[in-house]
């Protein structure tokens, strides 16, 4: 199976100006590839539209582009936009997508979001052969013990995914003489995600609480590779239902991109939020923090608290 990357990005276009870009960006784990979001005035006056561009190579990429207009956000209590679905193919650097995303009206405050995945190659790309694969063949002369339970695993790999992981079995002692690492301190589910996820299987029904619990094990070990893409992955599916865990996950580690989107969805349901039990017991800092982020949405809009 190709490998999959993720990004998110999002525009607030500005009624004097044409077309708002995201400009190229780097796409986490495909150095060789970059994507392009864009969000046009039509002629007419009352639409805008959106198009996606993917260079350096071809590549198929599905999403969501979700058009929010802070406008009836601010008069219907429920708003909440549908995304439109997309999926295309790209091969020299041409640009796709929807002519009339959202219609302007008499405003113009609008937040335009992409969420795509992205597939190198598309249908001519070759499935790699992943790490697992070899380990399958060439069977593991080492073990991961959570509890009762185990996982097989290569010693040499596990020392080069992670330094701490190389130390305990380089250095003398128990684990070095039965190559047996025994993790006490996370639930099995968790250690078997991260190594699945290193060795390039697809990891599936995630959510925030499990995502956060994986980045989580990954900082303590210092397996740096999966940080940006998970942390990429609690960007494009934060939800309200996850908000506290998430926001105070962001800010403990300084992430300003989760911050911002945190801050937008707490502009967006404030009402909502500010009330929660949970987040009444944050700490105060922190309140103020995502106070201050929510603001700082709010004027991306032209709007105040």
């Amino acid at each position: 199976m190709s490998r999959l990357f993720t990004d998110s990005v999002s525009l607030h276009p500005n009624e004097d100006e044409r077309v708002d870009s995201s400009g190229l960006r780097k796409i986490p784990g495909c150095p060789h590839l970059q994507w392009q979001f864009d969000v046009v005035q039509r002629s007419d006056g009352q639409h805008l539209g959106a198009y996606i561009k993917v260079v350096g190579g071809p590549a198929t990429v599905t999403g969501t582009i979700v058009a929010f207009d802070g406008y009836v956000a601010k008069y219907q209590k429920y708003y909440k936009p549908e995304p439109k679905p997309f999926k295309f193919n790209f091969e020299k650097g041409e640009r796709h997508g929807f002519g009339k995303i959202i219609e302007v009206g008499n405003h113009f405050w609008f937040e335009i979001t992409c969420n795509i995945t992205i597939m190198p190659g598309g249908d001519t790309t070759i499935p790699p052969t992943m790490v697992h694969e070899f380990m399958q063949y060439n069977g593991c002369d080492a073990v991961i013990k959570v509890g009762e339970r185990k996982i097989d695993i290569d010693r040499d790999f596990l020392s080069m995914i992670s330094p701490e992981f190389r130390a305990m079995l380089d250095t003398d002692g128990e684990e070095t003489e039965t190559s047996v690492i025994e993790i006490e301190d996370f639930a099995f589910d968790v250690v078997k995600r991260v190594i699945h996820h290193c060795c390039g299987r697809t990891v599936a029904y995630n959510t925030p609480a499990t995502v956060m619990e994986m980045l989580r094990f990954c900082e303590k070990y210092n397996i740096k590779p999966p940080i940006e893409k998970l942390q990429a992955w609690l960007n494009a599916n934060l939800k309200v239902d996850d908000f506290v865990q998430t926001a105070d996950y962001a800010w403990k580690h300084s992430i300003k991109p989760l911050q911002d989107k945190c801050g937008k969805m707490f502009y967006n349901n404030i009402e909502k939020l500010s009330r929660s039990p949970d987040f009444l017991e944050f700490d105060p800092n922190l309140v103020a923090a995502v106070f201050k982020a929510g603001a700082a949405a709010g004027k991306s809009f032209g709007l105040r608290f």
